[in-house]
């Protein structure tokens, strides 16, 4: 298969082998210096660097993410240097925020053009490599990324060799006659170890893990959640990966088989990645491993490769959503805190793959739950990376929004589902105040109910998978839709009754279900957002610990056992509600309805009240009876 991939040719130079302070000194002054990337940072030239600092005046200093030393930035050094951030990491934040450092926010597809074109120009590039090889190359390691755009268009390369850098494969092999002057430097490579995943993070990958299937290829950002998702993906086979970045979490589904990225539709067998951060584990795992292919930032970010990608699924963090669907990733109100990195490209890239979708994953609250993270507006000054048109899926611990092609209705209450309770009250207010819904619009707060969790998520009925989840708010529409779908039969059959019309009230007070006292169970025929429900099952409870129960299939998926299912697993609930009592009202014509319930224990006798049969089942007499 051809790839979008151009191969680099890099200019044929004259290496030497010499110490960090003459190959430093050979900078000029006033000139941009380049530093390799992450866990790959040059530790040993950089302390060169500042060592030397005498020896420039106004030199700026360029780097995506490093997470080792960044004494450049330090106030006491901003005679000789000046940093410009394409992504603000831990080392260099304060910096910035007190002016002593740059930002430019930017696409990280994008850096590479910069530097080729040299519409920002590179004088010097100081980066680590390992020990030459037997093919007269030396490997970039654990970071590729925007490296060889960087070597290929610099007036000087240096280069630290250090034996402990993992050789890897790819495009991360550059020829010994690209660099300027080798620096003999051994020391253990920075690690990036990321702690393990904190409660709200394990919730929030277990909510995404549910929308990621066998075969999927799967992008991953920074952080605990992005592990917490892997954490929970032991159970899914066949998957690929195409990321601008791994980190450990990624080992064990490697290592048990999980990963094979056979279903990939390119680079099938390999995974696709621009540098990793972590711990050793996670280096001696891709040295010499062909199974991991590192390719520059402009290709392994490129949409348009991206999109090549069968069932892409990309997975990002941000800091901050307002209730159209506005994300803000970079920085806290005015104060830049990281960057754009390749959370827009992956986003397009994903959305344009064939079956491909995209998570943006937050807590719902910050400051220690003081703060909410959806918010009406975004902060004063706080920059929009992801735009409302390019979201879809929306995770926190709360739960999952679908916003793409929603209207702004339908996100706000979608959005105010998944925030923390607490601040559920206050984002309605002002959805009602801006009249972006409906001014009768409940507001639910039931996240800690145990028979909503309980809902499985998906079930075999005989040849079709039938997928499962609590109704929402934002579910008008789709209730709507069922309830046209119905033949009149059918309707009389469920209200005893001809109904005509399910109004936005009546539709609205259908999904508006408190799950700490009442119960509804809906089935659709996928699992994606384009999928329809097909069938429904509630109960409604009443005075006295007594709940009406009701459940209708549509017809093409009758007789497949679905209206039995519901029943079952109604009653189940309602013993874990404690309901005393669950009672119908059936139609003499609904057959199906009546063998059910009398399947079930119900008794059933001619209704006094309406024209047809009255079932009830007392859950105290069972619970005693199975005692």
């Amino acid at each position: 298969m051809k790839y979008l991939y151009e191969p680099y040719t890099y200019p044929k130079r004259h290496p030497q082998w010499v110490d960090a302070d003459t190959a430093i000194r050979h900078i000029q002054k006033g000139q941009r210096i380049l530093i390799g990337s992450g866990c790959a940072e040059p530790q040993h030239l950089v302390h060169a660097l500042v060592r030397n600092a005498s020896c420039f005046r106004d030199n700026e200093v360029v780097h995506i993410l490093t997470v080792g030393v960044a004494p450049y930035a330090e106030p006491q050094y901003q005679e000789s240097f000046r940093h410009n951030a394409f992504f603000i990491g831990h080392n260099i934040r304060e910096s910035v925020a007190q002016g002593h450092a740059d930002y430019m926010p930017i696409f990280l597809s994008d850096v590479p053009r910069l530097l080729k074109t040299r519409q920002m120009p590179v004088h010097a590039v100081l980066l680590q490599v390992s020990p030459p090889n037997e093919n007269g190359c030396v490997s970039l390691g654990v970071s590729v990324d925007i490296l060889p755009a960087a070597i290929m268009s610099a007036d000087l390369v240096i280069a630290q060799v250090n034996k402990n850098m993992p050789e890897t494969c790819g495009v991360a092999q550059i020829p010994v006659e690209a660099i300027d002057y080798f620096v003999q430097a051994d020391e253990p490579l920075v690690e990036f170890p990321q702690g393990d995943p904190d409660d709200i993070s394990m919730q929030i990958g277990k909510n995404m893990a549910r929308y990621i299937q066998d075969g999927d290829t799967l992008q991953l950002g920074i952080g605990n959640i992005p592990d917490s998702v892997l954490m929970n993906l032991k159970d899914k086979n066949d998957l690929g990966i195409h990321s601008e970045m791994v980190s450990d979490g990624l080992i064990e589904l490697y290592k048990n088989g999980n990963i094979t990225n056979k279903c990939k539709g390119i680079h099938e067998g390999q995974s696709i990645v621009g540098f990793v951060l972590g711990t050793r584990k996670l280096y001696d795992v891709i040295h010499k491993n062909p199974d991991f292919q590192f390719y520059p930032s402009e290709y392994t970010n490129d949409p348009f490769v991206i999109c090549q990608n069968n069932n892409m699924v990309s997975i990002n963090s941000a800091i901050q959503i307002d209730l159209t669907g506005q994300v803000c990733s970079d920085s806290i109100g005015t104060k830049f805190y990281s960057g754009f990195g390749g959370q827009v490209d992956f986003v397009r890239g994903s959305k344009r793959s064939k079956g491909g979708r995209s998570f943006l994953a937050l807590p719902s609250t910050a400051k220690k739950g003081t703060v909410s993270r959806i918010v009406t507006s975004l902060s004063s000054g706080a920059g929009v990376v992801t735009t409302r048109a390019d979201v879809q899926y929306v995770v926190t611990e709360y739960g999952v929004a679908y916003l793409h092609g929603k209207n702004i209705r339908e996100r706000g209450l979608a959005l105010t589902q998944i925030a923390h309770p607490k601040f559920r009250d206050e984002l309605m207010f002002y959805l009602k105040d801006k009249h972006y819904v409906y001014l009768d619009q409940r507001t639910i707060k039931d996240d800690s109910s145990l028979v909503k969790a309980k809902i499985p998520h998906s079930k075999k009925f005989k040849d079709k998978t039938i997928y499962f989840r609590p109704l929402r708010p934002s579910d008008q529409k789709a209730i709507q839709d069922f309830f046209y779908s119905h033949r009149p039969e059918t309707i009389y059959q469920r209200y005893l009754t001809n109904v005509e019309a399910l109004p936005h009230t009546e539709a609205q007070a259908r999904v508006s279900v408190d799950y700490n006292q009442d119960m509804a169970i809906a089935g659709f025929n996928d699992w994606t957002p384009y999928a329809q429900m097909i069938c429904l099952g509630r109960y409604i409870r009443h005075k006295n610990h007594d709940a009406e129960i009701g459940f209708v299939v549509k017809e093409n998926y009758q007789g497949l056992g679905l209206g039995s299912f519901m029943c079952e697993h109604l009653i189940e609930a309602a013993k874990n509600h404690k309901i005393i009592k669950l009672f119908a009202y059936v139609a003499y014509s609904n057959v199906t309805m009546i063998k059910i319930f009398k399947k079930n224990g119900f008794l059933v006798r001619d209704s006094k009240s309406v024209d047809g049969l009255y079932v009830e089942l007392n859950l105290q007499k069972n619970n005693e009876a199975s005692l």
